[in-house]
């Protein structure tokens, strides 16, 4: 893969991936102005949900500037299904009647538009569609600009959401964008923290696919360019914005999109559920990179790449302890983990031994809880 250095030659890349997927994708270096001026021509009535990180930043005021809107703080919280039924309520309640929704914002935002876009269109607590293969009726368009890269929320067709009992995405190929305007520009504000832990995760997808002994063969694919993307990317440092490395992590995002399509992650995924489901304030993306330290002997590359990338940024070693998780959380972690078959699955193959595979949680959670 031919890496564009500049963001003249982004525009022409695409496309990077194998993986067929419903989503327009704009490479553009213009995002908001390009994404407003589309809403103009189509006579569009947007309902914004912006991050709350996004505000004071020039890049974005106008959009701050729109109405009606939504301001979603992702630092506190992953989206719940509880957010979901408000903004669905607000969408719903808007006395000119929205007809499409704009995202703009890291994963938990793009995920929490993406439920209320289809819940406008179904009845009920958005928690009734958390899992797979339930029917559902198209929703509202969204359409999205990702301020963060790395997610691949921007194509996937699933929008995850913290439940009053799982945490667990709603699984519709209607959830998946309209349009995700890619400008690796925009990520030019984001913390450093966000940005490391995010390609973080991105990494950990593409790198779980490739060891997964379920995905099809353009997953495959797409998750062999997507790890050494990722990889050359947290290799350069995360530091401060450049350019190039930019670009590099906004097509490792696509790819992480792409691949997730015909593809699964496996253990690192599954135990970060179980941690994230204990504690409110743990960013998906740390949890799964503390899973991973919990996981040498499975996957030995994936956990030596993993200290390489935090010393190499001038990270700590991340701590479950840190997030307020205990010993005590541990049959609770193992229940939703052991939940997570799909996941077991692409990383063992079928024909497992629950009982077993349950003692083998256990014990890697305790070496969690007492790092």
């Amino acid at each position: 893969m031919k890496i564009p250095a500049d963001m003249d030659s982004f525009i022409n890349a695409a496309p990077w991936w194998s993986t067929e997927f419903e989503t327009e994708v704009v490479c553009t270096k213009e995002g908001v102005d390009d994404l407003l001026e589309r809403a103009r021509r189509e006579s569009r009535h947007p309902f914004y949900v912006l991050d709350s990180s996004l505000r004071g930043q020039k890049a974005f005021s106008v959009l701050f500037e729109g109405s009606p809107v939504m301001i979603f703080d992702a630092t506190s919280s992953e989206p719940k299904t509880e957010d979901v039924d408000f903004l669905t309520g607000m969408i719903r309640s808007d006395p000119e009647g929205s007809d499409l929704i704009v995202a703009a914002g890291g994963g938990s935002v793009m995920d929490l538009a993406k439920a209320a876009a289809l819940c406008t269109a179904n009845p009920g607590p958005s928690s009734r569609y958390q899992g797979y293969g339930m029917e559902m009726k198209r929703g509202l368009e969204t359409w999205v600009l990702p301020t963060l890269s790395g997610t691949g929320a921007e194509i996937t067709p699933i929008a995850v959401l913290r439940g009053p009992e799982k945490k667990l995405g709603i699984n519709n190929r209607f959830a998946a964008p309209s349009v995700a305007f890619i400008d690796p520009q925009l990520s030019s504000g984001a913390k450093k923290f966000n940005r490391f832990y995010t390609l973080m995760d991105c990494y950990y997808h593409h790198y779980e696919i490739t060891k997964s002994r379920t995905c099809s063969a353009e997953a495959l694919a797409d998750a062999s360019q997507g790890v050494i993307l990722a990889k050359e990317a947290l290799s350069r440092r995360l530091e401060g914005y450049e350019t190039e490395t930019a670009i590099m992590a906004a097509m490792a995002s696509v790819l992480g999109g792409s691949s997730s399509i015909g593809g699964r992650v496996g253990a690192a995924h599954a135990l970060s559920y179980g941690l994230s489901n204990s504690s409110l304030t743990l960013p998906h993306s740390v949890a799964v990179t503390i899973s991973m330290l919990a996981l040498e002997e499975i996957y030995p590359d994936g956990y030596a790449e993993t200290l390489r990338f935090l010393e190499l940024n001038g990270m700590e070693i991340p701590k479950a302890s840190d997030y307020g998780i205990r010993e005590k959380d541990i049959p609770k972690m193992t229940k939703t983990a052991l939940g997570m078959e799909k996941l077991w699955e692409s990383c063992f193959g079928t024909g497992l031994n629950k009982e077993v595979l349950s003692g083998s949680i256990a014990d890697k959670y305790r070496k969690i809880s007492e790092a």
